[in-house]
């Protein structure tokens, strides 16, 4: 039986689901203008829930075991191998593991409550990161075992994002989705801040096995706050004996007949393929280009999350902005261009305030991408949704491989600027060619 949910929560989705079409005619989704300067209740306005206070206590626990994450893999694959390539490879099999987990990652987020769906995943990445921390301090790690844990990590990030995702529209309201989503991106981008030179600063001082403790003790942490949340959500549940394998099948018709959200997906796959995949070789920016170690590796990272605290919080302040859409893809545009300097700089101070500016329009981009899908789909699938969404995350290894390979050959202005350009020019056209997306 579905959980009931709280009362007085006002649903819109017979608006907020109607497909769609190409010719420009689909509804604006924010006010159509300035409502005058915000109050700080305003701003955070969602943050009045104690679950969302709860889920939000959580994302930053594990965003920040998340991000040491993203330093410590790259950091010991590098001291292992001292490879570009073999660092794509760690990548390519921790997101690759996403193309096969996501659809039932999404079916699993319909069928059970979101919740424990969360809880059960998340103890289960605590285990892996476990597992890397005693292998790291034992010094027997080998290759294989990491590439081992590496997919096992992806796997179980796969299985927790879609409900994650879908967990902040069950605890809040259709008024203050927009603001939640906001918040929520806005928590998780203070670990990206701290998280990142914390991690570095633990592989200086302690070695990599340090950051790995760090990551196990974080989403412990992570599930008791969960299992904190109260079990009253306003989720719409798979009722019991139903076909999983249809339901997997109804997620992915749902997002082919609505043009809008499956604009949206292609639109999230973009950067999935041609930018993203930049993140770890940061370390081979830090290291070869800048002369530095894993400090300044973490430095470069968490120069993402300052820009993306700023982008996010003056998301806030416009509450609900109009032509969400177009600034999404506005944002995004800019956000692989900026990499384009990254690429091919040689100082750190313009390295390091491209990536503040990275960081700022990564965020906006992102966060509207998620609103605008949690909005346009239906509950009923939302989960399944979500989980398509996810799944093209997988899709990453596409980038990483030929980039870390580029990077071994050519180095890396050729190597990462290549992507950046592509990635411009993808998004400009389908700004042109999407209308539906961009009048969102």
């Amino acid at each position: 039986m579905n959980e009931p949910g709280p009362p007085k929560r006002a649903t819109t989705e017979a608006t907020a689901t109607k497909a769609g079409d190409d010719d420009g005619t689909a509804p604006h989704t924010g006010h159509d203008g300035w409502r005058g300067r915000p109050t700080a209740r305003e701003i955070f306005v969602s943050l009045q829930s104690a679950d969302f206070r709860l889920l939000c206590l959580s994302s930053l626990t594990l965003g920040f075991g998340q991000w040491a994450q993203q330093v410590a893999l790259p950091w010991l694959a590098l001291e292992l191998t001292g490879s570009a390539t073999q660092i794509g490879g760690i990548a390519a099999v921790q997101g690759g593991i996403g193309l096969v987990t996501a659809p039932f990652a999404g079916y699993l987020a319909d069928r059970y409550p979101r919740r424990l769906v969360i809880v059960w995943s998340t103890a289960g990445s605590a285990l892996q990161a476990s597992l890397l921390a005693m292998l790291a301090i034992s010094g027997t790690m080998e290759l294989w075992q990491l590439y081992a844990l590496a997919l096992a990590g992806g796997a179980f990030q796969s299985l927790t994002q879609p409900a994650r995702q879908s967990f902040v529209f069950d605890i809040t309201t259709d008024e203050t989705l927009v603001n939640a989503v906001t918040m929520n991106s806005l928590i998780q981008n203070f670990a990206r801040i701290g998280g990142p030179p914390l991690a570095g600063a633990m592989i200086g001082f302690w070695g990599v096995s340090a950051a790995f403790g760090f990551l196990a003790a974080t989403k412990v942490l992570a599930v008791l706050l969960t299992l904190m949340i109260s079990k009253r959500t306003r989720q719409v549940r798979i009722g019991r004996g139903q076909n999983p394998v249809a339901q997997i099948a109804e997620g992915f018709r749902a997002t082919w007949q609505d043009r809008r959200v499956l604009g949206l997906i292609v639109v999230h796959t973009i950067p999935t393929l041609f930018v993203i995949p930049y993140l770890p070789y940061l370390s081979v920016i830090a290291k070869t280009v800048l002369q530095g170690d894993a400090s300044l590796f973490g430095l470069l990272t968490s120069m993402v999350g300052w820009g993306a605290v700023v982008g996010l919080f003056g998301l806030a302040l416009l509450r609900d902005p109009m032509r969400k859409g177009l600034l999404m893809l506005v944002c995004f545009t800019i956000y692989s261009a900026c990499l384009i300097v990254v690429a091919i700089s040689e100082l750190r101070w313009l390295t390091m305030t491209m990536l503040v500016l990275v960081g700022f329009v990564n965020s906006v981009a992102f966060a509207l991408n998620t609103t605008l899908v949690q909005m346009a789909a239906r509950n009923e699938v939302r989960g399944r949704v979500m989980g398509i969404w996810q799944l093209t995350s997988g899709l990453q290894p596409l980038g990483a491989l030929p980039m870390g390979f580029m990077i071994d050959r050519y180095g890396v202005p050729f190597g990462m600027g290549t992507f950046m350009v592509a990635a411009t020019i993808v998004f400009i056209l389908f700004t042109i060619v999407w209308p539906s997306v961009r009048k969102m």
